[in-house]
């Protein structure tokens, strides 16, 4: 009689195992899909900065190879750098190149906020 409860018991224990195994294969992933949804198509300097921090970390964890980070840290602020032009609108030709370096230590200037911000130095 012991021996169908303990096997009734260990039954039950493997059964339940397996489902925590095999069910992630089979669900979706919700949470990827719901923040997919709930973006509304906007970039931010924020989240462009976000992003440069994010793969500075990546970087610094030997995760991606030097190449392939200073190539999208350096698309990034471009992205930023356009993203401020947008926001100022410089009204002549002359100003565009002064602008375009303001820009780029303005950028520089809010990357190193952001850092401050996180404690990364």
């Amino acid at each position: 009689m012991m021996e169908i409860v303990y096997l009734l018991a260990g039954s039950a224990i493997i059964l339940t195992c397996f489902y925590f195994i095999v069910s992630p294969f089979f669900s979706t992933n919700r949470e990827t899909a719901s923040g997919f949804e709930q973006w509304d198509g906007t970039l931010t300097l924020d989240s462009v900065y976000g992003a440069v921090n994010e793969l500075e970390m990546d970087y610094l964890m030997k995760k991606i190879k030097e190449k392939d980070f200073l190539q999208l840290k350096e698309q990034y602020q471009l992205l930023a750098a356009e993203l401020m032009k947008h926001e100022s609108k410089p009204k002549g030709k002359e100003n565009a190149a002064s602008h375009s370096e303001e820009a780029e230590l303005e950028l520089l200037r809010e990357l190193q906020k952001l850092r401050k911000q996180k404690g990364r130095i």
